[in-house]
């Protein structure tokens, strides 16, 4: 079995959130990204399908270098 599952980089549900220019850009100044907590159920899902069932699980993840710490 395939298993896909795409994840992606979200704030920190603690982290107080900003707005610079006119309060038109987001303010990522001290801000903590992690796995969006969906995303994160989701892969560990699959990871118990993966040790049931056998396959192999494969994750997507649309973004920038600076999302590779959460992966």
């Amino acid at each position: 079995m395939k298993i896909l599952v795409c994840i992606s980089n979200v704030p920190d549900t603690t982290s107080k959130i900003s707005f610079t220019e006119n309060d038109t850009q987001f303010n990522k100044t001290g801000i903590q990204f992690i796995i969006g907590p969906y995303d994160d159920y989701a892969l560990a899902r699959a990871v118990e399908l993966r040790d049931q069932l056998g396959g192999h699980v494969t994750v997507l993840n649309v973004g920038t270098a600076e999302t590779e710490p959460q992966i």
